[in-house]
């Protein structure tokens, strides 16, 4: 491992120049990254599905299943997108890491990583949230509406909360490796090295235009892919030669296409972060002639 030798150069970017290399990122490395959203994805697209999968196939609720669906997958995105995270992480300095070490490496994850991001983040209460929607709705509940409207997006903010002003959460645990409980008095635990990183003067405002940037990028991305695909749709007459609508597949792949450009995009915010509050390209450096003077001195 060549730490002087990155497959992105490491220096400050603003944030256009970011998303023009979040693209040129998802093109380089497409099919891992593709295969690893899957990866991630999938057991929330099941669960999903099976809690309020009927909705779409309801006439009179067809228009709340768009609205409840785009709630579940902005709540679950961060941690869908380990597996992402921890891939990009590794190729800076592998090139092409092994998608199985990826998958393995996340999996044994911390039981604190795995309830930073499902409980503290609201994943779990928004799922057990939308339960009770679909059976209130199933039965005709005039509670559907505080349910749709006040309870979901009221606990999916409390968890966008969270993961605006800490973001790189996933790259300090995965990454970085940081233990949760200082293990010794020159060891940085994860909440100190999360509070230098986020924390320290002008980051927070950044942070929070990263935010906004990212939420306008990502739904102008979902419904264009939303549209294309409905457009290759009619080109290909798909739903013409079926009994079935696809509509709300499109829609699914369409949030969960945009939501991994977007993890990309994160990622490189954290580089770029690091970079401006820590000068990493320099501390790369030395960590590469350090290596090399002891290899010679070997």
């Amino acid at each position: 491992m060549d730490f002087n030798k990155t497959f992105i150069s490491i220096r400050t970017r603003s944030a256009f120049q970011v998303y023009d290399l979040a693209i040129l990122v998802c093109v380089e490395y497409f099919k891992p990254l593709i295969g690893l959203l899957v990866i991630g994805a999938f057991p929330f697209i099941l669960l999903d599905c099976w809690i309020i999968g009927w909705l779409a196939t309801d006439y009179k609720d067809f228009r709340y299943f768009y609205w409840v669906m785009f709630l579940l997958v902005l709540s679950q995105a961060q941690i869908a997108t380990t597996f992402m995270t921890h891939y990009l992480g590794q190729a800076m300095f592998v090139g092409r890491p092994k998608i199985s070490t990826t998958v393995k490496d996340v999996l044994r994850a911390g039981f604190y990583f795995h309830w930073l991001h499902g409980g503290v983040r609201m994943v779990i209460p928004v799922l057990i949230c939308c339960y009770f929607l679909s059976r209130s709705m199933q039965v005709g509940g005039q509670e559907r509406w505080v349910y749709l409207f006040l309870y979901l997006p009221g606990l999916v903010l409390i968890g966008l909360s969270f993961r605006v002003f800490r973001p790189f959460v996933s790259e300090i645990l995965l990454l970085e490796k940081t233990p949760v409980k200082s293990k010794g008095e020159n060891v940085v635990c994860f909440h100190r090295r999360s509070a230098s990183l986020h924390y320290r003067r002008g980051v927070a405002d950044s942070l929070l235009s990263q935010m906004l940037a990212s939420f306008f990028i990502g739904a102008f991305l979902g419904l264009a892919f939303d549209a294309g695909l409905l457009t290759l749709d009619n080109i290909l007459n798909i739903q013409a030669n079926s009994e079935w609508s696809y509509a709300a597949w499109y829609w699914l792949a369409a949030l969960w296409l945009s939501v991994g450009f977007l993890c990309v995009a994160r990622f490189l915010f954290y580089i770029d972060t690091r970079i401006r509050q820590e000068g990493w390209g320099v501390e790369l450096q030395m960590r590469s002639e350090s290596r090399r003077i002891s290899e010679m001195l070997i």
